[in-house]
């Protein structure tokens, strides 16, 4: 199988990587959409917390729903995983709110129209582990692409291959992009 993961960076070659590829996952706003096949794009990654960003996102996937309609939508934030680390950094700083960990409910009105998954707390914690092995500070979280490429790669047979268009590690202050960018390219997806 070959899978294309598409950040909403800018793109290089997505139209060859696109017509290349078996299933595609897109995330977040899935900016890309009016140029990729419907029927290829087989999951969309969302975040699902912080109110300034779930509930736009879920408004730009309702907007593109014709060309997203066969996608199953995967929460890329595990509750109880990040329940628990909101308290752990409570814990730690009770000065501190942490509002960026705040889950949202904005998803359920993607429900409706689409099937909706979520990313594992196992599959949360073995990735937060492997990031702070590489440096990752406590209160930072990996950013919804990362979440979607290690799930990827979770499920990825020895013949399965990886492209990736749309990355281009900057954003919000509180992913680990340098960490993220490092563990991606050498992986040579890019």
């Amino acid at each position: 199988m070959k899978y294309l993961l598409v950040g909403n960076g800018p793109t290089q070659n997505l139209a060859i990587a696109s017509k290349a590829s078996d299933s595609i996952i897109q995330m977040n706003s899935c900016r890309h959409a009016p140029d990729l096949p419907v029927k290829k794009t087989h999951h969309i990654f969302i975040s699902n917390m912080g109110e300034k960003v779930s509930a736009p996102l879920c408004q730009a996937i309702e907007k593109q729903r014709e060309l997203l309609c066969d996608a199953t939508v995967i929460l890329g934030r595990n509750p109880f995983f990040y329940m628990t680390k909101r308290g752990f950094l409570q814990v730690q700083d009770w000065s501190k709110a942490h509002h960026d960990y705040h889950l949202t409910e904005a998803w359920r009105t993607l429900a409706t129209n689409w099937k909706v998954r979520r990313v594992s707390f196992l599959s949360s914690l073995r990735l937060e582990l492997q990031l702070r092995q590489l440096g990752m500070r406590h209160a930072s979280m990996p950013s919804t692409g990362m979440i979607a490429y290690d799930w990827l790669l979770q499920r990825l047979k020895p013949e399965d291959t990886i492209t990736i268009e749309g990355f281009s590690f900057e954003g919000w202050p509180g992913h680990p992009w340098a960490i993220e960018s490092q563990l991606i390219r050498s992986m040579r997806a890019l």
